[in-house]
């Protein structure tokens, strides 16, 4: 986003080099400095004081983490990596060879903090072999730096690159064509037109289709048979559901969770991760494939594009019709640029986040429910709302019995054997349940509690916190009334989608003010 939304306006004067040195050193400053300080930790690994060392350094990793896209924005923007690469070539720029130049230096910085942090983090793993030896659990060797470096090369970037690369390169290929066959326009509105509707028409193939390429960018195998295929395959056919495949989903017991890809049936992927698969019961597997296919159910993909178009529509009539009210915001050569920049991406964090999180709640619903309409034996019921009535509670006294006969409510049991799925894989990715306690006195200690706020703001963004899901599926199982409640909140949360996508359409496609 920050690349994209330039170029910045050409230098005036002077030599660009010292700021680039800038900007190459602190990136490569805050990867040295972070590996020395994670060798430095892995030697103390037998000293009592190792996890409270290595919280500390993972506060400041997610810190530097953060730190990297922001300044990336002031190189572009202000120590002139955006003009340099902008004077390479006419449009090189925003196309796809400029994309991969242009934010080389913060992926680079990015995969480094990898190396920084791989000591620290194999040290703990080697800690936790003991503890999984004492459970029961399958043991396995730390991975090797090559395998951890491909394992977040695929997660953090590629899984994101590739989409993107491919849809500007989609632009490319068809203002290349459209530029052989037709007759360049001297009208700038209707070149812009021109390359929006290449934009969107790459976006719609790519969103549509690259489910196919992104299962082979995970590296994902098809779950073989037996029971639990034979399980999971009857929970499709029970939601009406139409899938591609039912894939294991390689992470070298990096990665605990479970995903969904593709709205077309053809190109549909259910992933489930080779460590959730090791380390949960087969209801609670069932649960969690519950969730997922809740997102197909309720086309909380669809829906997310429906948002992403809205977003991006508004996000020009800002500029368009912004432009005109405050004459200043059309020099986007300098901090005019980088401030409506900024302020996108806010309002995209605002509502994504919360659009996110209702998404999240109704698929939580779907899965309760589902798990409510298949309750299993008897000693089978019993033994999972035993272990789900201690793992679930979060502050709150005993659940009520339902109340009245409303149809598809979330029952007890679904309720509690969601939520003891919830608890296993927060368990299995180290994510904490409930909320942080109060800070200790001192400087440091005040540092890593708002540090601690910042990562689990970050984790809660997208999801909702453990916690809340628990209790939220609870209070549903107290009263069948609040689930109807929900079902229509969620119904008019989608039309006012739809009316704010047609309003966003009218106004992209209205005259100037």
């Amino acid at each position: 986003m920050v690349w994209m939304a330039g170029p910045p306006g050409p230098r005036s004067g002077g030599d660009v080099w010292p700021d680039l040195t800038l900007f190459f050193s602190l990136y490569a400053l805050l990867v040295l400095l972070l590996g020395l300080w994670s060798r430095l930790l892995a030697r103390r690994v037998a000293v009592h004081s190792f996890h409270r060392s290595l919280r500390r350094f993972n506060q400041v990793m997610f810190a530097a983490r953060v730190v990297v896209p922001g300044w990336f924005a002031v190189g572009v923007w202000y120590l002139g990596w955006g003009a340099l690469i902008a004077g390479l070539r006419p449009g090189l720029y925003h196309n796809s060879l400029g994309l991969l130049l242009g934010t080389a230096p913060a992926f680079a910085a990015w995969m480094g903090l990898w190396w920084s942090q791989y000591p620290a983090d194999r040290a703990l793993r080697e800690q936790n072999i003991l503890t999984d030896l004492e459970s029961g659990l399958p043991l396995y060797q730390p991975p090797p730096f090559r395998s951890y470096f491909l394992t977040n090369l695929r997660l953090q970037v590629l899984f994101t690159m590739v989409p993107v690369l491919m849809i500007v390169m989609g632009r490319d290929l068809l203002l290349w064509i459209a530029g052989h066959w037709m007759t360049p326009s001297a009208d700038r509105q209707a070149s812009q037109t021109m390359e929006t509707a290449a934009l969107m028409t790459a976006a719609v193939c790519v969103f549509l289709f690259s489910p196919a390429l992104l299962r082979r960018v995970l590296k994902t195998s098809r779950l073989p048979g037996g029971p639990l295929r034979e399980r999971l395959d009857a929970l499709c056919e029970r939601a009406g559901v139409r899938y591609r495949q039912i894939l294991v989903w390689h992470t070298h017991n990096h990665v605990g969770n479970a995903a969904v890809m593709g709205v077309l049936p053809w190109v549909r992927y259910v992933l489930l991760s080779d460590v959730l698969l090791e380390r949960m019961k087969d209801e609670e597997i069932e649960a969690v494939f519950a969730h997922e296919l809740g997102h197909i159910v309720h086309r909380h993909m669809t829906w997310y594009a429906v948002f992403f178009v809205m977003l991006l529509l508004l996000a020009g009539v800002a500029v368009k019709f912004g432009g005109n009210i405050i004459p200043a915001l059309n020099d986007q050569s300098g901090t005019a640029g980088l401030l409506m920049l900024l302020g996108m991406m806010a309002v995209f964090l605002l509502l994504f986040g919360a659009l996110s999180r209702r998404c999240e709640r109704q698929a939580d619903v779907f899965a309760a429910r589902t798990m409510e309409s298949l309750k299993r034996e008897e000693p089978v019921v019993s033994e999972a709302l035993m272990s789900a009535r201690q793992l679930v509670t979060v502050g709150a006294g005993p659940l009520a019995p339902p109340r009245g006969s409303e149809e598809s409510y979330v029952g007890r049991y679904g309720a509690w054997l969601f939520a003891s799925a919830l608890r296993r894989v927060a368990a299995i990715n180290n994510i904490s349940i409930l909320p942080r306690g109060e800070s200790e006195p001192g400087a440091w200690n005040r540092a890593a509690h708002w540090l601690d706020g910042m990562v689990e703001t970050a984790n809660n963004w997208l999801h909702g916190s453990i916690a809340s899901r628990m209790q939220y599926l609870q209070d549903l199982s107290a009263d069948p009334r609040l689930t109807g409640r929900f079902d229509r909140a969620m119904f008019w949360l989608y039309c006012g989608l739809l009316l704010a996508l047609f309003t966003s359409v009218a106004c992209a496609f209205a005259g100037p003010l």
